[in-house]
This record gives structure tokens, sequence and C-alpha cells, in this order.
């Protein structure tokens, strides 16, 4: 068991994971046009506050995280909601691919810092996005390493990220880069952490 399946039971109730992922979505939706019927990829979805935000009547998403516990927790409110066009599977970035072509959004929230190889991961995210497709990654300012320090940084790869760098990945893959913003700051131990949203399109 990661510690991500422990934190999986009491997610939900993080005022700051709401009050965050609430504003990465506001910041996505004042920049992109989504259509009704659009294909999306929450990927690292945790509980689900993401994906259930974008969800509609008509599109369809599909949330993928590594923590089975939080599979868990995000398809139980699938059941409970009795919602037929959402749902969670486990995935592993790092070992298996995506679908290829799949989607018009993929997003991303506070999970690109846990993956090694961040240009494997925009690559496979440009791969899995159609023409047009928009990826959004919302994620931390680059930081001392002191965000994590109450786990130890256990699992994180990256102490956040500098614009200029994200920047040159995405667009050496051939992203157009639509938007990137600072939409949030966190409050841990006693200081203000950024988190931005990066919006590119394929």
């Amino acid at each position: 068991m990661n510690r991500f399946d422990e934190a999986a039971k009491t997610w939900d109730k993080r005022q700051v994971s709401i009050e965050s992922s609430d504003a990465c979505v506001q910041d996505l939706l004042s920049n992109v046009q989504l259509k009704d019927n659009a294909s999306i990829l929450d990927y690292g979805c945790g509980t689900g506050f993401i994906a259930f935000a974008l969800k509609n009547e008509t599109n369809n998403v599909i949330g993928m995280d590594y923590s089975s516990g939080m599979i868990e927790v995000f398809n139980n409110k699938v059941s409970e909601f009795e919602l037929d066009n959402i749902r969670a599977i486990k995935h592993n970035m790092n070992e298996e691919e995506l679908p290829k072509e799949e989607f018009d959004l993929i997003i991303s929230s506070k999970t690109m810092h846990h993956i090694k190889d961040t240009n494997m991961f925009f690559k496979k995210s440009y791969d899995a996005l159609k023409d047009g497709g928009v990826l959004c990654i919302n994620d931390l300012d680059k930081e001392d390493g002191s965000f994590h320090k109450d786990q130890n940084n256990d699992g994180v790869e990256h102490y956040g990220y500098e614009k200029e760098e994200l920047f040159s990945i995405a667009k050496n893959l051939g992203f157009e880069v639509l938007a990137y913003e600072i939409v949030y700051n966190q409050l841990k131990n006693e200081q203000y952490y950024p988190l931005f949203n990066l919006i590119v399109k394929k």
C-alpha cells in the first residue's frame, strides 16, 4: 500500500484539495471552450475532484491513478450517484501506454512532480490527444523541497517546476502554449506555495 491509498480514506475532507481543484478547473474553463461531447482524461485523478467538476450530461470522463485506494473512492462515488459517463482505472505512467489520439482534454493536477521523466509525460499526453486537443498541467511552482517534508519527500521526483523549463518541453514536442497562470497559493508548513496551470494545445 502506498501512502495515497491510506490518504484516500479522508481525501474528500481536505478543504485545500477542494479549493485548489476548483481554482484549477475555473482557470481551465476560462481559457478553453470544451465541446459538449468531449473525451476527457484526468490523470492522477485522486478521488475525482476535477473529473467530477468537468463531467456533464454528454461528455465522457475517465480518471487514471496509480493508487488503488483513490480509484476505489472515485468509483464508489460513481456507483453511489449511478453515473454512466465517468469512471476511474488504475494506471502507471512509467510502465504503461495511453490510448492514441483518444482525448480532447487531458488534465493532470499535482501529479507530474511524482513522475520522474517529465518529457515522457508530455510525450505520452501529446500522443493520446486528438489533433487540437488540450493538455492542462496543474502543479507546484519551483520550491525548495519543503512542500512534502512531512512525508520526507516520499515519491517526489521534482520540487516543482520552472515555467521556461515546461515551455521548452512542450514546444519541442509540438504543443502550442495557450496560457500559464498562478491559480492558487497553498498554505502549508507556514508558507505559501504557488500552484500554476499550464495549458497547451496539440
